[in-house]
C-alpha cells in the first residue's frame, strides 16, 4: 500500500531523522552542558562523563543510520547477504511488526550487529553500501578513544598494566604506575574528541548519501517522494 509523505519519519529510529537529531540535539546538547560547566568545580568528572556519552551516542548514531538506509531501500539487503553478513530474522518478530516490516526491517537487521569498533563499523558499511567511514588513521584515533572510554567505564580511569603497555606516551610521562596513576581528561582532550566525532559523522553521512544514490541509479530504482525526503535528510544537520 502506498504510504503518505508525512510517514517518512517512520524510517528513522524514534521517528526523528538521524543526522539533525545527532548533530543539533545529541552533540550540541552534550557540548552545551560540558561548556557550561567546564570551569566549575567537578568539571574533571564532567569531562569523563562527556567522553563516555560521546562514544555511546556515536555508536547509536552509526547503528541508527545503518538501519535507516535499509528501511529506505530494503533491496540493499542483498549486498549484506552477498558479503557474508547474517540477515536472518526471527519470524515471531516479523509477525509482531506486521505491515510495519516494510519500512522498519532495518531496525531488526541492525539490532543483530556490533558497531562497537571502527573495524566493525567499516566492515558493516562496506558490506551494505560499499563505503568505509574510517580511514586508517581515523581507525587508530577512534581505537584510542575507545580505549580511554573503556578505562573510564571499567576502571574509573585508573591505569591498568595493559592500558599502559598499549600507550607509549604514558611511559614517557613518568606517571605510569598501574593501579595508582589515572587518566586525566582535559578540556583540550574533550574538544578534540568532539571535533573528531563530528568530522567522521559528516563524512559517513555524505559518503552513504552518494553511495545510496549510486545504488538506486545502478538498479534503476525510483524512490517515492516520501522516501526521497528521508535520503535528503542525510545532509541536513538542523
Amino acid at each position: 500500500m502506498e504510504r503518505n509523505s508525512y510517514d517518512w519519519l517512520d524510517l528513522f529510529s524514534g521517528g526523528v531523522p538521524t543526522a539533525p537529531f545527532f548533530f543539533s540535539y545529541t552533540l550540541d546538547g552534550l557540548e552545551q552542558i560540558y561548556l557550561a560547566q567546564s570551569d566549575k568545580p567537578g568539571s574533571s568528572q564532567l569531562n569523563e562523563l562527556c567522553v563516555i556519552g560521546l562514544v555511546s551516542y556515536f555508536e547509536a548514531f552509526c547503528k541508527d543510520h545503518f538501519a535507516s538506509i535499509i528501511n529506505i531501500e530494503p533491496s540493499i539487503l542483498r549486498n549484506l547477504s552477498k558479503n557474508g553478513q547474517d540477515i536472518s530474522i526471527d519470524p515471531v518478530q516479523v509477525l509482531e511488526l506486521g505491515n510495519a516490516l516494510s519500512y522498519s526491517i532495518g531496525f531488526m537487521i541492525a539490532e543483530k550487529y556490533d558497531f562497537g569498533t571502527a573495524q566493525k563499523i567499516n566492515a558493516l558499511y562496506r558490506a551494505l553500501i560499499l563505503i568505509s567511514p574510517f580511514s586508517k588513521d581515523e581507525m587508530q584515533i577512534y581505537g584510542d578513544l575507545l580505549r580511554d572510554r573503556n578505562l573510564l567505564v571499567h576502571h574509573r580511569g585508573t591505569y591498568t598494566s595493559s592500558y599502559i603497555t598499549q600507550n607509549k606516551s604514558i611511559l614517557l610521562s613518568g606517571k605510569d604506575r598501574p593501579f595508582f596513576d589515572s587518566l586525566v581528561i582535559s578540556k583540550t582532550y574533550v574538544d578534540k574528541q568532539f571535533n573528531f566525532i563530528k568530522e567522521v559523522s559528516r563524512k559517513m553521512l555524505k559518503a552513504s548519501h552518494a553511495a545510496l544514490i549510486k545504488y538506486l541509479d545502478k538498479n534503476e530504482i525510483q524512490l517515492p517522494e516520501w522516501k526521497q525526503k528521508a535520503v535528503d535528510s542525510f545532509l541536513d544537520e538542523k
